[in-house]
């Protein structure tokens, strides 16, 4: 009769109700679990997915960018280079043939073009080599204590010859005791392209650096009294598309290679800058640096003043 019972009860309704709820209710949740996790792997999967269409988005953008760079710069490379070779080649072999029928006067002329010519020569390629070797080499630099005072006499004296037969004068207003902290080549490379920029377009008046501390880095000023730029060149220049071209500025000679470079660099040593200009009337580039160190007598006795540059 017991057995009897249980059988009775095992096939009641209530029961077989009993049982079917559970079954539902673990079934349900372990479907909640389920799909819980699948929307949970399907989001995860579409950041993933997200980041790698931006990665490789960013990377096809940085490889258009370096392609249109290398055009240009090839462009550059076989205008400004293979032209001034060529004309340097002529020349002298014109001196070589001709030298004893020609006037002193139209002798020394053209000695004097080729002398201007092999170090225009000199300058692309040294920035040309600047670039590229930051560009494609794992350069593993520290950081180390200069003198930019000192620096700035070194590059001045690298442009003397070309400042001087273009009526320029040369103007070092560094503060003589302030030590720069910094990855230094990076930083001469930069004062080199902005001293470069500032005497070809400048044809006669000042080219003045300035330099000093402030109370969170050092603050470099590069001006001159040239041609000036306009509101759209400073802006093509500042831009992140900016690329370098072969074309000429108001006639004079200017590929942007030098821009394209200090920025690379300024990124390196995680310094920034900013251009004012007014056409026909100057430009001054403002650098600055915010990591440094200073050692003067002034700064050990607590003397040392805000510069204002």
């Amino acid at each position: 009769m017991f057995s009897y019972f249980n059988y009775s009860l095992f096939k009641s309704w209530g029961f077989i109700s009993f049982v079917s709820i559970v079954l539902y209710i673990i079934a349900y949740n372990a479907f909640k679990y389920l799909v819980r996790k699948l929307l949970k792997r399907q989001k995860i999967f579409k950041l993933l997915l997200q980041r790698k269409t931006i990665e490789i988005q960013r990377k096809n953008e940085t490889l258009e960018k370096n392609n249109l760079i290398q055009t240009r710069l090839i462009s550059i490379i076989s205008h400004d280079l293979i032209s001034p070779l060529k004309f340097i080649h002529i020349t002298a072999k014109t001196l070589l043939e001709r030298n004893e029928h020609m006037p002193p006067e139209l002798y020394q002329e053209m000695l004097t073009e080729v002398s201007n010519s092999s170090k225009e020569l000199e300058l692309l390629s040294t920035n040309i080599l600047n670039w590229i070797k930051y560009q494609h080499e794992n350069r593993r630099l520290e950081k180390e204590e200069f003198d930019l005072h000192e620096m700035v006499n070194q590059l001045f004296l690298i442009f003397q010859g070309l400042a001087r037969q273009k009526n320029v004068n040369f103007v070092n207003e560094v503060h003589q005791e302030v030590v720069l902290y910094q990855f230094m080549e990076p930083v001469k490379i930069v004062l080199y392209n902005l001293i470069l920029n500032a005497i070809n377009f400048t044809e006669r008046g000042n080219i003045t650096i300035t330099g000093g501390h402030t109370h969170k880095g050092i603050l470099v000023k590069v001006k001159d009294e040239g041609l000036g730029m306009s509101e759209e060149q400073i802006n093509n220049i500042m831009s992140e598309h900016f690329i370098v071209s072969s074309a000429t500025v108001d006639n004079r000679k200017g590929n942007g290679l030098g821009y394209l470079i200090i920025k690379d660099m300024l990124k390196f040593v995680d310094a920034r800058f900013v251009i004012k200009s007014i056409k026909h009337g100057g430009t001054v580039v403002s650098i600055f640096f915010p990591t440094f160190e200073v050692r003067s007598n002034q700064l050990q006795h607590g003397k040392l003043e805000t510069a204002v540059l």
